[in-house]
C-alpha cells in the first residue's frame, strides 16, 4: 500500500495542470522576504493576559449589575 501511495504522489494530474492559464504559467515567483518581515507584531502575553482580565472584569461587573437589577425588581 505505500508503494502505491509513493507512487500515485508522483503521477501527473492533468486536471490540475490544465487550469493554469498561460500568463500564470510564464509568471515569475514573487520575491521572498524575511519571516519577520512578513508577520504582524506580537503583543506580549502579559499584554494579552492583561486585556482578558480587563475585559473578563468588565463583564462580571456588568452580569452583577444586572443580577442587582432582577433582584431589587422582585416583590
Amino acid at each position: 500500500m505505500a508503494a502505491a501511495a509513493l507512487a500515485s504522489a508522483c503521477a501527473r494530474v492533468p486536471e490540475l495542470e490544465d487550469r493554469l492559464t498561460p500568463d500564470l504559467r510564464g509568471a515569475a515567483y514573487p520575491a521572498l522576504v524575511p519571516l519577520e518581515d512578513a508577520l504582524h507584531p506580537r503583543t506580549s502575553a502579559a499584554e494579552e493576559s492583561k486585556a482578558l482580565e480587563d475585559m473578563l472584569e468588565a463583564r462580571a461587573a456588568r452580569l452583577q449589575a444586572r443580577a442587582d437589577r432582577l433582584r431589587a425588581a422582585q416583590p
